[in-house]
């Protein structure tokens, strides 16, 4: 009997232990199950994998994007020019021509990290010509051209005093230079030496520090630029993100805060990470001489992966006709008509005006300037899909025209026709379509991820079980006690 009760109270200790040992496990489960819902892992891995640091998959994506970004380039051939300056035309008949494709091939270059959670850079941003993408057009192409030189000349001297209006009105007749001339596409995109640009660069360096005038040539002019970035140090969600450009987050051409910052903008490699349903983002290239408010227009889905469209904010080019805060982009108090933004800070002081193509939006007035354009909101209107929690693009197309505003002329040889026109000379898209090496880049900055979220998975099933098992030795103590 002695040796029945000890073997009885031996395995009654056992289960006793085995019980508690079993509780013990469950208990340590529901907390590793507690700790996995609060902490999130997989959230704090993936902000740690979206901070800039040398050799990282999210740096070197933005450094150096993989990915095909090209500009479609449209110019507007004048096709009755010599009816126009003979005065036998009322108003000068446009032809949109295009696209030129160039792929442009961006990058961040000379990279300095800071001690303060930003690094410092240079862009780069060369254009290759694709004659594939650009069908029949070849850069070698002629049509009639404004002849950007003389218009800006003359528009600058046109309120000088007479003095230093007569030398040169007199060069322009003695050279017989006309306001709309044959030019190859290429040499309007990118500029060829003229007597006047020659002069100006000689006797003006202050104001024309180049020999030539090309739009495009101006519009991808880096040579200067110098700008810091976020790199997610301090907040994961905003790196990649503008910190200054030229050294402040302030556009010196503007006043006021809400025209002239662009922190916490996007160049267009990488938008903000986690967005929220209300955020808008800020979108910044110095083509545009300013940053665009970008507004969510709708949650999409691209090959599989979320994406939220974002477009430009309305009437964000007004001038404050319709949004009072927009009156600081007014240059020097002068406002131009509804859908105009006065650039010419930002392109040498010549007169240039940035609108949407064909002056979508704009004030129908601008478009009486000429006859020929045709807004279309399918065609002309910009948008960005942009994957909500890494910041990642995965299609953007940004469009704008780039035209001549140009005042009274009536004293300027030449360019008395012109006086008070608006004049559409170009306008251009820059594209990112959606293909296999977006998606490839994409999925990389979410592969370290995929696997973290099955053991998150796991874990979570872990702790199920053993919550049962938990509950299953509780029921089983009851019985026993």
């Amino acid at each position: 009997m002695g040796v029945r009760e000890e073997n009885g109270d031996g395995d009654a200790q056992g289960r006793t232990l085995g019980t508690f040992m079993l509780m013990a496990a469950g208990f340590m489960f529901i907390i590793v199950g507690a700790l996995v819902h609060i902490l999130d892992p997989y959230l704090l891995v993936f902000k740690w994998k979206l901070i800039f640091q040398e050799g990282s998959e999210i740096f070197n994506l933005w450094r150096t994007p993989p990915v095909d970004l090209y500009i479609k380039i449209y110019l507007f051939n004048v096709t009755n020019a010599e009816d126009f300056m003979a005065g036998r035309a009322e108003k000068m008949q446009i032809e949109e021509v295009g696209p030129y494709v160039y792929r442009e091939l961006m990058s961040h270059d000379n990279i300095t990290f800071n001690e303060n959670g930003t690094l410092s850079t240079r862009p780069h941003h060369p254009l290759i010509f694709q004659k594939g993408l650009s069908g029949n057009l070849r850069e070698d192409d002629v049509f009639m051209m404004p002849n950007i030189a003389l218009l800006s000349i003359a528009h600058v001297a046109a309120n000088q005093p007479y003095f230093l209006r007569w030398p040169i009105n007199i060069l322009i007749r003695q050279t017989n230079v006309q306001p709309l001339e044959r030019q190859t596409a290429k040499e309007f995109m990118y500029g060829y030496p003229t007597t006047l640009t020659t002069l100006g660069y000689t006797f003006l360096p202050n104001w024309i520090s180049f020999d030539k005038v090309g739009l495009i040539d101006r519009m991808y002019d880096f040579d200067d630029d110098f700008e810091t970035f976020y790199t997610g140090e301090t907040s994961a969600s905003v790196s990649g993100l503008y910190d200054t450009y030229l050294g402040s987050p302030d556009l010196a051409q503007w006043n006021g805060t809400h025209c002239s910052n662009i922190r916490n903008a996007s160049d267009g490699t990488k938008f903000k990470s986690f967005i929220e349903p209300n955020d808008q983002l800020l979108f910044f290239r110095k083509s545009m001489c300013r940053a665009q408010i970008l507004i969510q227009n709708g949650t999409y889905e691209v090959d599989g992966l979320k994406a939220i469209k974002f477009v430009f904010e309305e009437n964000a080019l007004d001038n404050g006709e319709v949004d009072p805060r927009n009156k600081c982009f007014c240059r020097k108090g002068n406002c131009l008509p509804r859908g105009l933004i006065d650039v010419t800070s930002c392109y040498y002081g010549f007169p240039i005006a940035l609108s949407y193509p064909h002056f979508l939006d704009a004030d129908p007035k601008v478009l009486a300037h000429v006859n020929g354009s045709r807004p279309d909101p399918k065609a002309h209107r910009s948008h960005f899909m942009i994957n909500p929690v890494s910041g990642l693009p995965l299609e953007l197309s940004v469009k704008f025209q780039i035209n001549l505003a140009l005042n009274d002329l009536s004293s300027m040889a030449h360019c008395e026709k012109f006086s008070n026109l608006v004049i559409p000379t170009v306008w251009f898209e820059i594209i990112l379509p959606f293909g296999d090496q977006v998606v490839k880049h994409s999925l990389l900055a979410f592969g370290g991820i995929l696997l973290l979220v099955a053991i998150t998975k796991v874990s979570l099933t872990l702790s199920s079980a053993y919550s049962s098992a938990y509950r299953i030795s509780n029921e089983l103590r009851e019985s026993l006690w």
